[in-house]
């Protein structure tokens, strides 16, 4: 999640000075033996209490990135291998955490710590947008593969190696008379997160649609070991299947420890140490550490503030590790010290929860202002994080927020919560927000207008943007999470195959493969045709939305046609956090429909997209509609634009009448809102007006996204407003 660096900064030192945590110990040289004895007499409670605090706050990167490992490795692909999304992320997929329902994903881990030596085969970039983010264990992105810095009009294989290869030095490597770029790691765990363009709202014969680019995009790269690549003569090997099985009942319990930070210090301690003796902390000459940045590949990602060298972007941790000798925490592991007992057992529990209260104060203590229209926006210490307090501050902050970031050259992402500094965006309310065409000439920086975009030479924009919604959720890691009330807006779908038949007696429907999508329980669809209301349905036009109510059963039809055979529910309802919102991709369906008819003639069906999310994939494909001016509205909240032509411009948001006719009256759960405006490819700081940095004309940024603009309240008041700001229209 994007904030603001400077708000960040100087609020997450306010609450560390509040806890009397010392200042975090930044070096950029290996410490001497002296001073590792040195760091070893035992220490007090205060000690204890101030130490565990430091390390919680430096720690959590490398200590997600083991742990998200292990729990995705575990109910997913293994370790090596690639792991490809058929769907955007969604309400009812886990996609990755804070997913983008612009893309389709495709994520995986890499283990370099046997010596693996792997071949990542791209497909063509420079027409297709693409970013290909690569990250170590501290969560520094090492390397960014793609669009902007790899335009290409062929496939390229890349040679992916650890730290310990012997072509981790190397730009190239000569193999078998070929030569392949190399892209070095300076940790033996990695993650790679590759996000890929589509128009994810178009139907499935556009060929920018998502079935499409599944087809004919994802399904181009391929992740081998060298040895595979070299025997099938130095070309890929593609999966003969890219289809991800569920986990079963057994790999859910094993991953389930993984699923969350511990609540428990011991346990978070022994888990960043197995994540420090599986990735030791880079040395300076690691990878290609002294390289000249003149003569670094395009798509290796220097450390932050680079100027000349380049260095591991995780080089220079040594002595910050060191301190945290005295709790039993080192490059070996973790073990907690001889002779501890209770008093000191408690009071490493105790500065564990001072560390996550300081961080959670550090978020709260965001202050944006009327300056930036109250987006918060993280354009500078991101992505890479330089190895002080205040890059180990930022660094854990992302993985509460998201898990990882793009380099802001690849990705800017401003943020909002609420829209006056005061109240809470709240799904209750009806807001809009309006982009502007850009005027030249305007002074710096520029408010409102389309966000500013690298485009080619036809003024096509390279990248996307989009405006997404979401609702937070400070106790589950993998949020903030899509909402379910995406499908209420069906602008974007239809029913447009004919159902092959109805089981009233079984209440189940048949039907063959979608054209789009995949058919699970808790797919969202609808109906239409003359027969639905003699079967019990409400067709589109009366805003029937249905879920698949039970794992669809596979079969055979007329012609040997795969077909699908499933219930039908009016609900899903899914499980619901300690904060009391609900849990993307979870959740069992409400009661059975009663089906009323016998025969799926007249009887059509179709997918129904959620609408999270919308852009410029679908302003340019003609969907969005704009204003007489050339502007753009967006409607967000729980009811639809009152003019119906521009029923494709909204994004349906949760209100409390909403959660109660699914969780029943009363249900009390959170409708507090988060929006993100996701930039990719961004215009460079010094091309204003840009997203990112002017330093030429010292502005912290030279473009501010527009307000976000209340537009009445729906069913009760958000906080900060009072009763007579409630306006009892219909939800």
């Amino acid at each position: 999640m994007p904030l603001s660096t400077r708000h960040l900064i100087r609020s997450g030192a306010l609450a560390i000075a509040a806890l009397a945590m010392a200042p975090l110990a930044s070096q950029f040289a290996l410490p001497a033996a002296s001073a590792w004895a040195a760091a070893r007499p035992v220490a007090s409670l205060a000690d204890i209490r101030r130490l565990a605090a430091e390390a919680y706050m430096w720690g959590l990167g490398p200590e997600f990135t083991w742990r998200f490992a292990t729990y995705n490795t575990t109910i997913s692909a293994p370790m090596n291998a690639l792991t490809y999304g058929v769907s955007p992320a969604a309400w009812n997929n886990s996609a990755t955490n804070a997913g983008d329902s612009s893309v389709i994903y495709i994520n995986g881990f890499m283990d370099f710590s046997a010596g693996a030596e792997l071949v990542l085969t791209v497909p063509p970039s420079r027409n297709q947008y693409y970013v290909v983010n690569y990250l170590d264990d501290f969560i520094n992105t090492i390397g960014s593969i793609g669009t902007r810095t790899t335009p290409s009009d062929a496939d390229t294989s890349y040679l992916l190696v650890g730290p310990g290869s012997r072509y981790a030095g190397q730009k190239t490597a000569r193999i078998g008379g070929r030569v392949l770029p190399v892209m070095a790691s300076d940790t033996n765990l990695n993650w790679m997160l590759i996000r890929i363009l589509t128009s994810t709202l178009a139907d499935g014969t556009s060929p920018d649609s998502t079935p499409s680019v599944y087809e004919n995009v994802s399904k181009k790269f391929a992740l081998n070991t060298l040895a595979e690549f070299r025997a099938n003569g130095f070309k890929p090997v593609y999966p003969a299947d890219y289809s991800n099985p569920p986990p079963t009942d057994e790999e859910i319990a094993r991953a389930a420890p993984y699923k969350d930070t511990p609540a428990e210090a011991v346990r978070f301690l022994d888990q960043l140490g197995q994540s420090l003796v599986k990735s030791p902390i880079p040395r300076l000459n690691t990878a290609l550490g002294g390289t000249p940045l003149r003569r670094l590949p395009a798509y290796v990602v220097p450390q932050y503030g680079a100027r000349t060298l380049y260095l591991p972007p995780s080089f220079g941790q040594q002595q910050t590790l060191q301190r945290f000798a005295k709790i039993g925490l080192t490059a070996k592991g973790f073990k907690v010290p001889q002779g501890w007992g209770a008093p000191q057992l408690a009071a490493l529990q105790q500065g564990y929860e001072d560390g996550q209260k300081a961080l959670a104060a550090a978020i709260a203590g965001q202050a944006p202002d009327a300056t930036t229209n109250y987006w918060t926006l993280l354009n500078d210490l991101i992505g890479t994080y330089p190895n002080t307090p205040e890059g180990y501050l930022v660094r854990s902050t992302i993985v509460l927020n998201g898990g990882s970031a793009n380099i802001p050259l690849d990705a800017v992402y401003p943020s909002m919560t609420s829209y006056n500094g005061t109240d809470l965006l709240d799904g209750n309310s009806n807001y809009t927000i309006t982009f502007t065409p850009a005027q030249l000439g305007a002074p710096l920086p520029v408010t409102g207008i389309y966000p500013p975009q690298v485009t080619d030479g036809e003024g096509k924009i390279r990248g996307f943007w989009s405006v997404t919604v979401y609702q937070p959720d400070a106790s589950e890691v993998a949020a903030p999470f899509l909402t379910q009330a995406a499908v209420l807006n069906n602008a974007y779908s239809s029913a447009g195959s004919e159902v092959l038949s109805v089981d009233p007696t079984a209440d189940t429907i048949t039907v063959t493969a979608p054209d789009w999508g995949k058919l699970i329980a808790s797919t969202p669809i609808l109906f239409d045709g003359s027969a639905a209301a003699g079967c019990g349905l409400a067709p589109k036009s009366a805003n029937g939305v249905y879920f698949v109510a039970a794992d669809p059963v596979e079969g055979t039809g007329p012609g040997g046609v795969t077909t699908y055979t499933f219930p039908l529910s009016t609900q899903w309802k899914q499980e619901i956090s300690a904060d009391k919102v609900p849990i993307q991709y979870s959740g069992a369906a409400g009661a059975t429909v009663d089906l009323t008819c016998n025969s799926g003639s007249n009887l059509d069906w179709g997918m129904l997209k959620p609408v999270s999310q919308l852009g410029s994939s679908e302003l340019e494909d003609g969907k969005l509609v704009k204003n007489p001016d050339g502007s753009l509205t967006i409607f967000i909240g729980p009811t639809p634009p009152a003019d119906a032509a521009k029923l494709p411009n909204w994004i349906p948001t949760p209100s409390t009448a909403y959660y109660d006719g699914i969780y029943g009256a009363g249900s009390d759960l959170s409708t507090t809102l988060q929006v993100i405006l996701r930039s990719y490819y961004p215009t460079p700081g010094d091309q204003p007006p840009s997203m990112l940095p002017y330093v030429a004309g010292n502005l912290p940024e030279s473009y501010i996204p527009p307000a976000i603009v209340p537009a009445g309240l729906c069913g009760s008041a958000p906080q900060g407003t009072g009763a007579a700001g409630v306006i009892a229209n219909g939800c």
